[in-house]
């Protein structure tokens, strides 16, 4: 996706393709500040207050005010149960199509788009945010900052087992005190094991996602979290609530629409080459590269991680060159060497050509800029290799030269899937009711997607999650 907002820097660009050529799966983003030491609660609303803004900028907050005014009003009921008042929770929609759900300190939770097309029930969604409100109440981040403070540097390493067991200590905690929370709140403490046995099926299926869980993997393994939900569940007293929502048919009206997947909106890719429809832009990137499609940019990396390309829109603009001035000036005293700066045309548009060269810990790379002004804005195409360019340098030139408006047969080529509810009819198999929708989720997603086996038979009016694609058409223009 190319966004509208703040481009990240040459530091964050190469330590982007440093940790990317290490195998990371988490880039940075721009230089951080000291992190904000949490001592008190009110050194967590601070630090949580900072980081909003990173998660809003980076991975896009949810623009659909019916459903985030929905799960505010399921968050601020569990609030008021809360092991501590110490914080007031804000509750948000991340635009993310992954099932996440995280906190930041201070009461800064979100839930993601993905997350809710995998619920079934407010019953589910209720257990998923007390587990978060939990990891606030407690105070979890703070905790697992000061034992890291109280680590030496050279020990913490070896100390890195005992870390993640502490973790994990918390994640158990956070899902016992949530279902607890969740019941007291008037909510089914079953919802949780429901919830995170289906996410362990999400996994597994693989959706285009996956969780790469490692030795030290700060989550308990699905499985014992399903059954130690399941076990809570049946001990806890509890008594039912008005929800919000009246039956599962009214929750999952309230899902219709969801974007499933990447949307239009983000860009999309067809082999090799990018399409943006708002932006009305094309760019091919080289041939068998890993292809990337982030919220900031999107890029293509070699595959033995020699170099990679990305695209990122600058800002607003027509002049190429004030704006490679602008960029330069803060690139230099990062420690870029400009070797050339040559004036050229992409197509019909001005365009400036910038090569050089920055000293990284891992050695000289080669940085390759062009900077593209077309229709009110600036696009700046950054290729880094390591070492010489050689016949990057090629490949990067290529890449830029292939800069263009979208054709008419491009655009009606882009498609975006939504979620869709839908009725059943009597005896239906989900066979059946995906050929008659157009669903284009197999049975066994879809099986999953909606809480029941792939054999059923379905009832007459029984409500059903099916993802169907579409022409996806561009926002108004700006």
């Amino acid at each position: 996706m190319i966004r509208r907002t703040l481009p990240l820097g040459l530091v964050a660009s190469l330590a982007i393709f440093a940790l990317c050529a290490c195998g990371s799966s988490r880039p940075p983003r721009e230089p951080e500040k000291p992190p904000i030491v949490l001592n008190t609660p009110a050194d967590d609303r601070r630090a949580g207050e900072e980081a909003s803004e990173g998660v809003a900028a980076e991975l896009g907050v949810l623009k659909n005010p019916a459903l985030t005014a929905y799960v505010n009003e399921i968050g601020q009921r569990l609030a008021r149960n809360a092991p501590s008042g110490r914080f007031q929770y804000t509750f948000q929609i991340v635009d993310q199509d992954v099932p996440n759900a995280f906190a930041l300190p201070g009461g800064y939770i979100y839930i993601s788009r993905g997350l809710l097309i995998l619920s079934n029930s407010e019953d589910e969604l209720a257990n998923v945010i007390g587990h978060e409100i939990v990891h606030v109440a407690r105070r979890h981040a703070a905790a697992r900052q000061a034992l890291m403070r109280d680590i030496p540097k050279i020990f913490q390493f070896t100390a890195m087992g005992q870390i993640a067991a502490y973790s994990r200590s918390q994640e158990n905690e956070a899902d016992r005190l949530g279902q607890g929370l969740a019941a007291v709140s008037g909510y089914d403490p079953e919802g949780l094991a429901q919830f995170l046995s289906d996410l362990e099926h999400t996994e597994r299926l693989k959706f285009g996602f996956s969780r790469f869980t490692t030795y030290r993997d700060t989550h308990p393994a699905t499985k014992e979290r399903v059954a130690a939900a399941g076990v809570r569940a049946r001990n806890i007293a509890w008594t039912r609530k008005p929800t919000f929502s009246r039956d599962r048919n009214d929750y999952l009206r309230r899902l219709n629409g969801l974007t499933v997947g990447t949307g239009g909106a983000d860009g999309v890719f067809q082999g090799d080459r990018f399409l943006h429809a708002d932006l009305d832009f094309s760019m091919r990137f080289p041939q068998g590269w890993r292809l990337v499609n982030t919220k900031q940019a999107v890029g293509a990396m070699q595959p033995q991680r020699k170099g990679y390309v990305a695209l990122e829109l600058q800002g607003k603009g027509d002049d190429p060159v004030a704006a490679s001035e602008e960029y330069l000036a803060d690139a230099r005293a990062d420690g870029l060497g400009v070797d050339t700066i040559e004036h050229v045309k992409i197509g019909q548009w001005d365009a400036v050509r910038v090569t050089g060269s920055v000293g990284t810990p891992g050695g000289p790379l080669s940085v390759h800029l062009t900077f593209i002004a077309r229709n009110g804005y600036v696009y700046r195409l950054m290729g880094v290799a390591r070492g010489r360019a050689g016949t990057l340098e090629g490949i990067f030139n290529s890449t830029a030269r292939s800069f263009r408006p979208l054709t008419p047969r491009e655009i009606k080529s882009i498609r975006e899937t939504r979620l869709k509810i839908v009725p059943a009819l009597a005896g239906e198999s989900l066979t059946e009711l995906g050929r008659r929708t157009g669903n284009t989720w197999n049975i066994q997603q879809t099986a999953l997607m909606n809480a029941v086996y792939a054999t059923d038979k379905l009832e007459a009016g029984q409500l059903m999650k099916v993802a169907i694609s579409r022409p996806y058409r561009p926002s108004p223009k700006e």
